[in-house]
């Protein structure tokens, strides 16, 4: 079972503080004056809780930051408690190669990036665009933002 969302995001804002602090006190360690100065950690209080207890997050610049998930896509009854929530369509068709990336959670970036699939736009008067790596990455995101918000369904679901 992996922290609820609330939790993966406050945790990453607490080690954005802890990484900033290192910085300034390897800078501290410079100087013979302020030599193994410990620099004090500002206090991080979660950025987000749920405001009732069926709100999902609305937040993609928070959900972004989920990076585990638990969710069983397999699951029929998840399935319908997402195409209640108007979520279903994020995975996209059952069986497709976008919805395997999602079922199949820990794919890598690497291997959407390599995938041929996803590559190319769909074809349009005998015409195929391919996408730059740019356009890619942006789509990496999104479905990066896909799971952190079927991980979200995931939890009320559950409750």
């Amino acid at each position: 079972m992996v922290k609820l969302i609330e939790d993966q995001i406050h945790q990453f804002f607490i080690n954005k503080e802890e990484e900033r602090c290192l910085l300034l006190e390897q800078q501290y360690n410079n100087n013979e004056k302020t030599k193994n100065k410990k620099y004090k950690r500002k206090k991080i209080t979660k950025p987000w809780k749920r405001p009732g207890p069926n709100a999902l997050c609305k937040k993609n610049d928070l959900l972004i930051l989920v990076k585990d998930y638990d969710y069983n896509l397999l699951d029929k009854d998840f399935q319908e408690y997402c195409f209640a929530r108007g979520y279903l369509h994020i995975p996209g068709e059952i069986g497709s190669r976008r919805w395997e990336y999602f079922l199949k959670y820990n794919k890598s970036k690497s291997e959407y990036m390599n995938d041929h699939y996803f590559q190319f736009a769909q074809e349009v008067n005998d015409k195929c665009y391919k996408y730059t790596n740019k356009d890619m990455e942006l789509w990496w995101k999104i479905i990066e933002l896909g799971q952190a918000k079927l991980q979200d369904c995931w939890e009320l679901f559950r409750k």
